[in-house]
């Protein structure tokens, strides 16, 4: 069996992707993915396995189901040299397969974003942002940031009615409106009553960093990132209680840093509300 209808939650990064993805999953005509963020389309790796084995990351039933839902927030890291380009390979296996995807985007305050990925960053060793932030802010996690230039990849693509683009304070403050329009972009019943919207997931004011020599060159290698898919996530919250330590200060940018990172997406963010028509007033930035 083939499934033919794809919703994936692709970013952005600390945006609330892993609220939202567990919001739905509850919703009893969408599959979830048994990996949240397989990342299958933006890995070499996992390119290699081939579309069974994506296939095979659902327990869909076409009699029930109508949605498989993934989030994978590496499909809009276009510029990382670890991932490949996302949206040319949705696009290449969508139409060989008349497989339709629809794209959910959450967009947060740039500030707030960049500010998240450190601390989330100091908490893995990740190597572009294990130290706080410098003078400059590293170019990785400012690419990350420009929304225009990722989401151009999708719409040069896809038509522009199978993408939503969300405000992380939206999901956040309204979840209930929110996950009724996503609903209704999916073409799912939108009278669906959600529970538990007050859990945040993957909360990011306290972290667990882990304290084992080389753990961050390790975790990078295809085979340890493969095995680490593969294990649920109550056996991984073990793990980081037994060799982490609490990270519970989140990093903050100094006013000096907040200026030139403005300065650095004045652009993307110009092309994001006019191009795009995404309203950034309430970033208040």
């Amino acid at each position: 069996m083939q499934i033919d209808n794809f919703a994936l939650i692709i970013g952005t990064m600390k945006g609330g992707t892993t609220s939202l993805f567990n919001y739905l999953a509850k919703h009893p005509q969408i599959s979830p993915c048994i990996e949240k963020e397989p990342s299958f389309f933006s890995e070499q790796a996992k390119l290699a396995l081939g579309y069974d084995y994506y296939q095979s990351l659902w327990n869909y039933d076409p009699t029930v189901h109508k949605i498989a839902l993934e989030a994978s927030t590496s499909y809009t890291r276009a510029t990382h040299p670890y991932y490949v380009r996302a949206a040319e390979n949705i696009y290449r296996y969508s139409i060989n397969n008349k497989i339709k995807f629809k794209f959910i985007y959450i967009l947060r305050n740039p500030i707030d974003r960049i500010e998240s990925h450190y601390t989330h960053g100091r908490a893995w060793g990740y190597g572009e942002t294990k130290h706080d932030p410098t003078e400059e802010v590293n170019r990785e996690v400012l690419e990350t940031t420009k929304y225009a230039m990722q989401i151009e990849e999708y719409y040069q693509r896809f038509s522009s009615e199978s993408i939503l683009l969300l405000d992380f304070v939206d999901l956040k403050q309204q979840p209930e409106s929110i996950l009724k329009k996503i609903c209704q972009f999916l073409e799912i019943d939108d009278n669906y009553d959600f529970e538990e919207l007050n859990t945040v997931h993957n909360r990011g004011k306290t972290r667990t960093t882990i304290k084992l020599p080389g753990w961050y060159k390790i975790r990078r290698t295809d085979y340890v990132r493969a095995i680490s898919d593969s294990i649920p996530i109550k056996t991984k919250k073990i793990f980081r209680s037994c060799f982490g330590r609490q990270v519970s200060e989140p990093i903050k940018l100094s006013p000096e840093q907040k200026k030139l990172v403005l300065s650095e997406l004045q652009t993307d963010l110009e092309q994001l509300r006019s191009q795009y028509g995404f309203d950034i007033s309430q970033w208040n930035l």
